[in-house]
């Protein structure tokens, strides 16, 4: 008996048992030659729009993609992959490109902070179907609330939030229309954003619904014992006030509300501000700049989404709001994209704004 068996039978296996261990081990070495280089997968596709191929196959939300690999984007399409190490790469430029190359240019590793946030969006693109709650039993027609375009300079009118509403509502579509009725009624006073919401900076955009029963209305700020800090009147549905000017101090709570400037009793909920300072607000800082230098394109969709949820998730809701319609407008008609806006704004309840965005 050669050494090498004598120690095995030392071990306890007999020459049958060690014969037949000897042959599953060797057809688990044949089995891993005939497995695909699973290192050689580079990209995840998080979103597609277009026409994006590799070579016959057309891309599509989840499709991976590997070292020999080659895509070619057409004429107006997009893509965004993840990276195996978490980094993202945006293609919004026609053309043939090398996975080869692109996975040189995403070399760099994601930090802790910016993985964690990148990982739950990433998988949040890729492994999560449109939600009941927003499909319709046949399709549907809203035009947005003009909450985003507000902020740009132009009028928010009620009336043209929803043009229409075709076939069966799914769950959010009658929520909104409900809401909706409302608030064009003028039965409801709404404000659109921000809610209550930490802040780190000085300038808020108040942005509200046009109700029919008011002419000029009134932003009032007051702190927690109800005093009142500042009120200001405008004819117009939004107004833009520097806190620290407003005599709002760092970090105590406060809240605004907007109302009618001739009926007070004729007002909007109550929400919360509260400007961060010290301790939080050097670690706030600290983490989003972590964050931001982990991305090449700043103004990429990604970005913007992976920021939202960083922003989001330390009560920072107004920031998080802008950065997701910041996302969606830096890939107009991902879908996917407008999903987790339209999440985001359910989360705050604003289940017409909701709708909205998810079928703009």
């Amino acid at each position: 008996m050669t050494p090498f068996y004598s120690t095995l039978h030392m071990l306890g296996f007999t020459s049958r048992g060690v014969s037949t261990r000897i042959a599953i081990v060797c057809a688990l070495l044949l089995s891993l030659t005939l497995i695909p280089n699973i290192s050689a997968q580079k990209f995840k596709v998080l979103a597609v729009r277009g026409n994006v191929t590799n070579g016959s196959s057309k891309l599509s939300v989840g499709s991976k993609l590997n070292t020999n690999d080659k895509i070619t984007v057409g004429k107006g399409a997009y893509v965004s992959m993840a990276h195996i190490n978490g980094r993202t790469v945006e293609l919004k430029k026609d053309g043939t490109f090398k996975i080869s190359d692109l996975d040189k240019a995403a070399s760099k590793k994601s930090g802790s902070v910016s993985g964690k946030f990148a990982s739950y969006v990433y998988n949040e693109l890729t492994e999560v179907k449109e939600p009941i709650a927003f499909s319709d039993t046949r399709k549907a027609n809203m035009r947005t609330t003009g909450s985003v375009e507000r902020a740009a300079g132009n009028e928010v009118n009620i009336w043209d939030s929803i043009a229409a509403h075709v076939g069966g509502p799914g769950e959010m579509q009658a929520l909104a229309f409900i809401s909706n009725e409302f608030v064009a009624s003028g039965e409801q006073f709404v404000v659109i954003m921000p809610r209550s919401t930490r802040l780190l900076s000085d300038t808020v955009v108040f942005v509200w619904h046009r109700s029919p029963k008011v002419n000029k209305y009134r932003v009032v700020i007051t702190d927690r014992e109800e005093k009142v800090v500042f009120n200001k009147e405008t004819s117009d549905t939004m107004m833009i006030v520097n806190l620290k000017e407003a005599g709002v101090a760092d970090g105590q709570l406060h809240y605004w509300h907007a109302e009618d400037a001739a009926n007070a009793s004729y007002a909007s909920e109550a929400f919360g501000l509260f400007r961060l300072t010290g301790q939080e607000r050097a670690s706030a800082e600290s983490m989003i700049r972590e964050v931001k230098s982990d991305f090449d394109e700043e103004d990429g969709a990604i970005s913007h989404l992976v920021l939202a949820s960083v922003y989001e998730d330390q009560g920072l809701v107004y920031d998080a709001y802008g950065c997701y319609t910041k996302a969606v407008d830096a890939a107009p008609g991902i879908q996917n994209y407008k999903r987790l806006y339209a999440e985001f704004l359910r989360r705050q309840s604003m289940n017409m704004e909701a709708y909205a965005a998810y079928n703009k």
